[in-house]
């Protein structure tokens, strides 16, 4: 039986030819997922006929990139397309699924268990002519050489996402076949379910952008602007001093997704954009995160949000593996729209277990409360206490009130539907927001002003609320986690609060759960790592330590003012608290910058590429030894001996000068990207010299000094290292996860013995 939406706009003829051969039924009676079928790609027994080899279909719809979590070997990549849809050019609504792309005359075939199945899923169309506005063609689906539906498809309309649902019954495989001229078919989020399962609880994770725990009345707002979600955190563990790990969202996001820094991913913390070379250090590892650990384990997955960063067509995000995600562009008006997308959702997805990740923009920046809400704020705070806060505040706290009804209407959806009860629910912010006076050190690129985030790592800035709704029949034996936590927490607590066993990840994160079920003590998170632009920070329960990249140290409180000089930032937060007093600047805080700085060299919270670099012993009792780096990325920090002296440094470049006695001296420098390319020129005694590049230490003439990648790069020290008598240098590519296979490391050997031959490389 195939059952139409209203959207779906087959010619009225054809519609009840069909309504002859098929009934619809109840489709809730199938309930659980047992084969996601772009999931069932990568799998030997699939079957793919059809298929153009073209690197890129349909080049003009550039809202598209292939399925990045499906493991598909590149030459069948867009087998798997995630295809956005602009369902909506007022709002900007981008709907992005996961599909299976059928070509003209491509088809699938699954093997598949035996049995009776409902399949669900999603349909839309593109054409070879992007001018051409409807679709034609026959959709066939087949088991066992079985035709069980052969549907004409007439001038049905492109770029629409139309519901598509089937009462099978299939043995042993399954067979899909579009057949047209020029129109391509997109089977999104394509779902084989039966009612054979064990029902999990629903997994919601709210994430509130640049929510700052202290407006929260569960935390201690002394007026009653969140009374929904605080009564939500009556319910729930409540952790006392959480912390996000990014203090805008991009690195915050990726961070608490993945359990792992952001900049660890590949994905770093400088800026919007993605570029290539990070997408590639990202996807060239299977990287765990907690929307594709969920899928493989039966859940729907899905993100409504007003974020670009988890739509992997933009020059910005990355893929995660959803297989729905619904996202609007229009700020101010998009919460209302991502809220009624959700209240639909959760009714639409009632019967199969869902994780839900609904992500609202307020009460970020703009502050543009609706009147009413903004009325009720001056209702229930005196004129002596509102007044007292700045314009911006009084109406990010009108975009509490705002978000806070939003949320309290998803939370009587749920108790509608009898769901609230079996649902985990998660309330984060992936930062705060900064307000105070004091800490207006600098000019705000972005916002132009203090009331924003991403330029500093006070707590104001990165202290978030975050609470836990446990679902039936969990029950905590505490209802508070004391002390500092951190997001990395939120994917391995939700995996063992389902019964996973978080060890068998890698994460960064630690897991509450079992002290959140037991009487078992808390573990305890010392260090807290946080990113930012060019910067970092660690807090404990007695400091914060914040430092900024090597050439990114200048500050100005406005666009053309004086600029000053913050290359470190110490607080002590027992005597301290709202962090005034930079005692990196102060004689009576060196002992504490001493040892802020062990902790955070000990930390060893990223991994960077690394430019190593040895000089070879003086051949008489000392020499004086010059040299440059210049970088097609940025400097991170470098680890130098006492005897070198930094002459100038800048983000890209580097002039050092040092004595070198009998003893050979290596210098190691750490860079934020992991591009290989970089230009080096050394000199002894005033004259300049040559030198040996990457693993196979072919020299280089001191007049050329620009290298490719792969003449730089060495995973380990090079052989002859120990023992050259000129400068050497390599790139280890830690950062970038490169390593050789055991044949690329044979082929090494071979093409060194070539490059000896022909007088390239000296021993």
């Amino acid at each position: 039986m195939l059952c139409l939406s209203r959207y779906f706009r087959f010619n009225l003829v054809l519609f009840f030819l069909a309504a002859l051969l098929f009934q619809c039924g109840e489709r809730n009676k199938f309930t659980g997922i047992s084969y996601d079928l772009t999931r069932e790609l990568k799998k030997a027994s699939t079957k793919v006929s059809g298929m153009p080899e073209v690197s890129d279909p349909l080049t003009y719809h550039w809202k598209k990139n292939p399925g990045r979590q499906s493991e598909l070997p590149i030459g069948r990549k867009w087998e798997n397309t995630q295809i956005t849809f602009n369902t909506d050019k007022n709002l900007f609504v981008n709907h992005s699924l996961d599909s299976l792309y059928l070509s003209p005359n491509a088809s699938y075939e699954f093997e598949i268990a035996s049995g009776s199945y409902q399949f669900e899923a999603l349909i839309g169309f593109l054409n070879q002519n992007q001018n051409k506005r409807n679709a034609n063609g026959v959709l066939i689906i087949e088991s066992n050489q079985k035709v069980l539906m052969e549907r004409e498809i007439k001038d049905t309309d492109v770029e629409v996402w139309n519901e598509f649902h089937l009462r099978l019954q299939i043995e042993k495989n399954l067979k899909i076949t579009w057949k047209s001229k020029d129109d391509h078919l997109f089977l999104a989020e394509p779902l084989l379910m039966q009612n054979n399962f064990e029902k999990k609880p629903n997994i919601i994770l709210i994430v509130l952008d640049s929510a700052r725990k202290d407006f929260f009345g569960s935390y201690g707002f002394p007026y009653p602007i969140t009374p929904n979600m605080d009564q939500l955190a009556k319910e729930s563990v409540v952790f006392e001093n959480p912390f996000s790990n990014g203090n805008w969202t991009k690195p915050s996001m990726m961070s608490f997704f993945h359990s792992e820094y952001s900049s660890n991913l590949g994905l770093g913390n400088s800026w919007f954009t993605t570029k290539p070379y990070q997408r590639k250090v990202y996807y060239g590892k299977k990287r765990e995160n907690l929307v594709s650990i969920l899928r493989d384990r039966g859940y729907y997955t899905k993100s409504i949000m007003n974020n670009v960063f988890f739509l992997d067509y933009t020059t910005v995000g990355i893929d995660l593996g959803f297989h729905n995600s619904f996202q609007v562009g229009m700020d101010i008006f998009d919460t209302e729209a991502l809220t009624k997308h959700a209240l639909d959702f959760v009714e639409e997805k009632k019967d199969i277990p869902f994780f839900l990740h609904f992500n609202l923009n307020t009460p970020h920046a703009s502050y543009s409360p609706p009147p009413e809400d903004m009325n009720y704020v001056k209702k229930i705070i005196p004129a002596e206490a509102f007044y007292k806060f700045e314009s911006p505040v009084q109406r990010y706290i009108g975009e509490m009130v705002y978000t806070d009804r939003e949320i309290g209407k998803l939370i009587e959806k749920l108790k509608a539907l009898d769901l609230y009860d079996n649902s985990m629910i998660i309330i984060t912010g992936d930062h705060g927001e900064l307000f105070s006076p004091h800490h207006d050190y600098s000019y705000h690129f972005i916002m132009k002003t203090r009331f924003g985030h991403g330029e500093t790592h006070y707590d104001e800035e990165i202290n978030v609320p975050y609470f836990i709704k446990l679902p039936s029949p969990l029950k905590a034996v505490r209802n508070k986690i004391d002390g500092q936590s951190s997001l990395l927490s939120i994917l391995p607590t939700v995996l063992g609060l389902i019964g996973l066993d978080s060890e068998a990840f890698s994460f960064k994160g630690v897991d509450y759960s079992v002290c959140i079920l037991s009487s078992e003590p808390c573990p305890k998170e010392d260090k807290i790592y946080t990113e930012g632009r060019m910067s970092e920070s660690v807090r404990t329960e007695a400091y914060k330590y914040i430092r900024r990249y090597p050439g990114f140290t200048t500050v100005r409180r406005t666009f053309d003012g004086e600029p000053h000089q913050m290359q470190e930032e110490l607080y002590d937060l027992k005597k301290d608290p709202e962090e005034k007093v930079n005692l990196s600047i102060l004689a009576e805080g060196s002992n504490l910058l001493a040892r802020a700085r062990i902790d955070f060299e000990n930390g060893n919270f990223l991994t960077r590429n690394r430019i190593h670099l040895r000089l070879p012993p003086c051949p008489t009792s000392k020499c004086r030894d010059n040299g440059s780096l210049a970088l097609q990325g940025s400097f991170y920090q470098w680890q130098t001996s006492s005897t070198v002296s930094i002459q100038s440094s800048s983000a890209k470049s580097l002039i050092f000068e040092m004595e070198t006695g009998v003893e050979p001296v290596e210098i190691m420098f750490h860079t934020v990207n992991p591009e290989m390319e970089g230009s080096f020129r050394f000199s002894r005694d005033g004259l300049p010299v040559s030198y040996r590049l990457g693993k196979w230490g072919i020299e280089t003439a001191f007049s050329n000094p620009s290298q490719t990648r792969e003449f730089i790069l060495s995973e380990k020290n090079p052989m002859g290292w120990m023992t050259s008598d000129i400068p050497w240098v390599y790139n280890d590519g830690a950062f970038s996860g490169t390593t050789e296979s055991s044949i690329q490391k044979e082929m090494g050997k071979e093409v060194k013995k070539i490059l000896e031959t022909w007088g390239y490389i000296h021993e």
